[in-house]
This record gives C-alpha cells, sequence and structure tokens, in this order.
C-alpha cells in the first residue's frame, strides 16, 4: 500500500464539503478520481497533499514515498527559464554529472587516489539514478510537452496559463515521484502531446491518481474509478466503461430497493395509525418498531442530479457555401502560420479542427471571420450568415459584469429571460450577481454559451468550449451539438467530443494543413495505417472542366451506380436504428441499456455521414447531367 484515506470529513461553516471518505491506492496503480465540478475533489487532492488538514480522519503516506502534485494554477520563480525549470526536476543528477565531468578532466592528468575513489563512488550513484538518460529525458519531455529549443530561454513567469500547465507538467513527468496527482492535465495539451501522455502514464512506474472529465483519456488510462458524490467516494473496478456501466447497474438495483422499502414503510405506518388506540395496539406497537427499524436503515434511490440545459436553433438557412479560402496565408508580423490553404466550408459541415498547439487552429478561426488581417489570398464568407462564436476560455468576457448583466447588456435580454436561461445553465440564487472575475473557468464557459443560445445561430463556431467542463456538462453539450442543424466547427482537443459531432477533420499543424472527410478518429485509423494498408476513398467530387463527352458519360454511369450503393446502405442503417429503437423502447431481460444506446448513437451519426455523401453525390451527378445536356444542345 502507498497511500491510505481512512474516514476523511471536512466542512466549511455549516457546508460539509467531504464525510467519511475512505480508500486507498496501491504502488503503481493508476486511478481515476471522478466527479461533477463543485462535488469537492479539489478539496480532497489539497488534504492529500498537505496543503489543508481534515476536520477528522487520516491520511497515511507510506514511509518514504513522495507525492508530485499537478494543480490548474502554477507559480514559477521570477528570473528563471523554461530549460532551469525544467532542469530542477533532475537537478541531482545533472549536478552528478558536473562533478564527474570535473573528476574525469582531472584524472586524465595525474589523478590522486581519492578523485580515483570519489568518481568510482558518484559513478555507481549516477548509475543508479539513471542518470545518462536524465539529459535526454529532458528534452523528450520538453519537446513533447511544446517547447522546442527556441523557447529554453523563455522566461517561465511570462508564459501563458497553458504554456505554465504544459512547463509544470514537464517537471512533474520527470521529477518521477512514487504518486502523481493530476489535476485537469489535458486542459491546455493539444491531441498529440495529450496522446503521447496517455502512453507514457501507461507505463509510469510509480502510481498516478488522476482527475479528468476528458473520456477518452480515462479510457485510455486507468485500473480503478473513484467516484465522488455526495461528500464521498466509493470504488468501482475499471476501465472506465465498465465503472459507468457497474454504476448504472447499482443506481437500478437502488432504486428498486428504495421503492420496496418506501412501499413496506407506508404500510406499516398505515396499520400503525389505524390501529394504534385500538384492541390491536400491541400489534400496532411491534409495527411500528419494525417501521422505526426499517426507517433508520432506509436506502434512498439515487439522487438525480440537476444539469445543464441548452439548445441552439438556427434562424434562417445560410447559403450553400459559407466560408470559402483560397491560397490562404495568416500569421502575425512576418511570422507565418498557414500558407496556401484552400479550404472550403460547405452549408451543414460539421468541421472537427485539429493539431499542434500553437499552428495556428484559433488564428485560422479570427482570420475566417475578419478579426485578423490576411497575409495574403482571400477568405470570402457566404450569404445570410448569422454566427455565434466561442473564443478560447471566453476571454471576451468583461470581468466587472455579473452574469446577469452579461445576458441583459450584451444579448439584450430582459432580466427575467436572462435568470431563466441562467437557471438553465445553473447559475442559481446570488450566482447571478456575482462578478464575472470570481467565477470558475467551467462557470465562464457555460455563461459564454448561455449567451450564444440566445443568437440562433446557423454558423457556430466553438474554440475549446470543453475546458473546465465536467463530464456530464460534456455530455449535454454533445447532446446540444448532435441536435445542431446549422454548420459547425469545433476546435477541440476532446476525441469522444469530436467523435460525437463532427464527419470532417482540418488538422492544422507546422508543416502544412491536412484535410479528411471523415471524423476525427477515422483520420487518426487512416494515418496509423501503412501506406501500401491504405483503404481507398470513394471519389465524390471531380473535376468536369476537362472531361470530354465520353469520359462524362462514363462519370455520371460512375456516380449513378455510387447513388445506388449508397441509398442500399442508407436503407440497411434505417433498418438497424428502427431495430435498435424496438430494442431500447422494451429492452429484452439482461440487455446492456448503455452499450446499446451507444450503438444506437454511432448508428445515428453513420446514417447522418450517409445522407452527407448522397447529398454531394446527387448534387454532382446532378451538375454532370445539365452539362452533358449543354453539350447536346
Amino acid at each position: 500500500m502507498l497511500l491510505n484515506v481512512s474516514k476523511v470529513a471536512k466542512s466549511f461553516g455549516v457546508d460539509e464539503v467531504l464525510s467519511d471518505v475512505t480508500f486507498r491506492i496501491d504502488r503503481r496503480e493508476k486511478v481515476q478520481l471522478v466527479g461533477r465540478n463543485g462535488c469537492g475533489k479539489t478539496t480532497l487532492l489539497r488534504i492529500l497533499t498537505g496543503q489543508m488538514s481534515p476536520d477528522t480522519g487520516s491520511v497515511q503516506l507510506s514511509r518514504g514515498a513522495t507525492i508530485g502534485y499537478l494543480r490548474q494554477e502554477h507559480h514559477f520563480d521570477v528570473g528563471r527559464t523554461v530549460l532551469e525549470e525544467a532542469t530542477e526536476a533532475r537537478r541531482e543528477q545533472i549536478a552528478l554529472k558536473q562533478r564527474l565531468d570535473e573528476l574525469s578532466d582531472r584524472i586524465e592528468h595525474n589523478p590522486t587516489v581519492e578523485e580515483l575513489d570519489e568518481y568510482a563512488t558518484l559513478h555507481e550513484h549516477f548509475l543508479e539514478q539513471e542518470g545518462y538518460a536524465a539529459e535526454r529525458d529532458l528534452k523528450i519531455v520538453l519537446q513533447r510537452m511544446g517547447f522546442d529549443e527556441d523557447t529554453y530561454t523563455k522566461p517561465a513567469h511570462k508564459l501563458s496559463g497553458g504554456e505554465k500547465t504544459r512547463l509544470a507538467l514537464s517537471r512533474l513527468l520527470l521529477e518521477q515521484p512514487d504518486l502523481l496527482i493530476l489535476d485537469e492535465p489535458t486542459n491546455h495539451l493539444d491531441l498529440q502531446a495529450t496522446e503521447w501522455l496517455e502512453n507514457w502514464l501507461r507505463s509510469y512506474p510509480g502510481a498516478v491518481l488522476l482527475v479528468s472529465h476528458d473520456r477518452e483519456f480515462l479510457r485510455a488510462v486507468g485500473d480503478r474509478v473513484l467516484d465522488m458524490r455526495d461528500g464521498t467516494v466509493k470504488s468501482y473496478p475499471g476501465p472506465y466503461e465498465k465503472y459507468r456501466q457497474l454504476r448504472a447497474e447499482e443506481e437500478v438495483r437502488q432504486a428498486e430497493v428504495a421503492k420496496r422499502q418506501a412501499s413496506e414503510i407506508a404500510k406499516l405506518d398505515e396499520y400503525v395509525r389505524r390501529f394504534m388506540n385500538s384492541q390491536r395496539t400491541a400489534q400496532a406497537r411491534g409495527r411500528l418498531k419494525m417501521k422505526d427499524k426499517l426507517v433508520s436503515t432506509q436506502v434512498h434511490a439515487p439522487t438525480n442530479e440537476r444539469g445543464m440545459k441548452a439548445s441552439f436553433a438556427a434562424t434562417k438557412r445560410a447559403g450553400d457555401i459559407i466560408f470559402e479560402a483560397k491560397s490562404l496565408a495568416v500569421g502575425f508580423g512576418e511570422t507565418s502560420l498557414i500558407t496556401g490553404l484552400d479550404w472550403t466550408v460547405q452549408n451543414g459541415d460539421r468541421w472537427g479542427v485539429v493539431g499542434e498547439n500553437g499552428a495556428g487552429k484559433s488564428t485560422l478561426i479570427k482570420a475566417l471571420l475578419g478579426k485578423l488581417s490576411l497575409q495574403s489570398g482571400t477568405v470570402r464568407q457566404g450569404s445570410n450568415l448569422e454566427i455565434g462564436y466561442f473564443s478560447q476560455d471566453a476571454v471576451e468576457l468583461d470581468l466587472t459584469q455579473s452574469p446577469l448583466d452579461y445576458l441583459v447588456w450584451e444579448f439584450d435580454q430582459t432580466p427575467e429571460s436572462a435568470r431563466n436561461l441562467l437557471g438553465q445553465f445553473l447559475f442559481s440564487g446570488d450566482d447571478v450577481f456575482r462578478p464575472i472575475k470570481t467565477l470558475s473557468g467551467g462557470e465562464k464557459n457555460k455563461l459564454v454559451l448561455a449567451g450564444l443560445t440566445t443568437l440562433r445561430p446557423n454558423v457556430l463556431i466553438l474554440d475549446e468550449p470543453t475546458n473546465h467542463l465536467d463530464m456530464d456538462s460534456r455530455e449535454v453539450l454533445a447532446g446540444v451539438l448532435r441536435q445542431y442543424a446549422g454548420t459547425l466547427l469545433l476546435i477541440s482537443h476532446d476525441r469522444w467530443l469530436l467523435g460525437e459531432v463532427t464527419n470532417r477533420t482540418l488538422d492544422v499543424r507546422r508543416d502544412g494543413v491536412r484535410q479528411f472527410p471523415g471524423s476525427y478518429a477515422e483520420y487518426r485509423l487512416r494515418e496509423s495505417r501503412p501506406a501500401a494498408a491504405a483503404v481507398p476513398e470513394r471519389k465524390i467530387v471531380v473535376e468536369t472542366s476537362a472531361l470530354s463527352p465520353r469520359e462524362l458519360s462514363k462519370e455520371i454511369g460512375r456516380l449513378a451506380k455510387a447513388i445506388e450503393l449508397t441509398e442500399s446502405e442508407v436503407a440497411e442503417a434505417e433498418q438497424r436504428i428502427q431495430s435498435l429503437e424496438q430494442n431500447l423502447a422494451t429492452p429484452p431481460n439482461g440487455a446492456d441499456i448503455i452499450a446499446m444506446s451507444k450503438q444506437y448513437a454511432r448508428e445515428k451519426q453513420t446514417l447522418d455521414d450517409l445522407m452527407h455523401r448522397w447529398h454531394d453525390e446527387t448534387e454532382r451527378l446532378d451538375s454532370l447531367r445539365a452539362q452533358q445536356g449543354a453539350g447536346d444542345v
């Protein structure tokens, strides 16, 4: 055992945050701590790391063991560079290396016995600490966290919030404590860094306690799940999907037991009230004792925690072309981030925009919106656009305003409608009057999303909307975006969300931009395949200007057959969906409802993709037939 937590409780005034929290973590174990925002996870982490004392209970760490904690806020010493901060993690090994180098120089010229003995002792110690790997690991970790050699000399305290998070994580990875506690480590990581961190944590020699709302990250890392609710934790075996299934089954059983007990208590209470002062008083007293005993051990049905409610309803149809970029180059000053980009966003497209941090994703969006001057090329916006734009970390907010002021003044809401809308996004009571600067990151994001719903946009552009949102809020957002009928551009590192709501991928990299007509998961699968094993994609869009009459006729025939095949696939998908709907309406005994629901969501996405393909193919076929008819006249 590495860490033992026993009966920990913590209150702030009359608010009991933690009650009877008990669990253990073994060496090398990978454990996930999950729960809604505000349920007490951060308070528990502060108690585990000694920043806060519990009111009652104990926290015991094995003798000599060390804890490394990645918190959500980071402070670095003024004057230290990025490299110096990272080097602190391997300070002992690097100091040993420097001393060994000094001794090595001396040994070459008349060494003393003391110098030879010191060299032998230090070298043995150096090997035990894997010192030769220290400098190599330092560069690898910094590179994977997005720091190249040009940033090594940058003052650490002047880094952005995201850069500070990545530097703090770099230090922890290099320190390799016995217990690594990570609080939302993926919030400021791009997808490449997140996937690298997953692999690194899986092989980490120490134990890990991970707090995250990134579903795919949790699926990849973790042997066990600690579920936090109502101020306490309960342990479930992993992986994450198994925990979800076990918790759902447990809640169903708990609800059934609670229902039976409530019915029994009601019957006993009725008997007592009818016969307490009658010839059956003795029996009534016996029933009263039975009722009191049952009440004292009564099981209550699971509480349905109040969730966020949202909807984005488009007002009017936009034109066929939403954005069209030709030979686009964007950047800052003389520095170019993206060059020579040809990209068309059509009405109804659902683009997932991914890529390395700093490669230009947000810059590209600002160029499309006309918020940034172009270095070269053109951007054309379509007609009838009503754009809703969510900027990363809600930077457009006036921190001196209250949430109520924000909706009233920025979105022309009445105070009554603003309060109703804020309630749907979990702002209640006096929270609507608090200065925005006092809100958490998740609350700020919810406030901006609330404002966007009032615009009824037909184009929705979201730049990292899930930062700081808990799992339940992410699920609500995914459901809203699945139902959204307009055009979607989503910048995100949440792979689960990308898979749920997008069907096209734009990968913005420093070495160029890649476009793919499929989801991020499909894109990664294609990227990971050897070139020889790549599956050829069906050709839909063709250049027609250079086709001869014979080639035109052949292309029309090919497209007609392709449409027949697509229509057949659509019919099959609809049949599968209908069958699933029937099973979900009346589930068979022992059916896995969660798995069926996920399969239903996948089939709906497949049908959506097929309908998009059918639309593209039929539009192209109509165009070709019109061209053929014009040629015959």
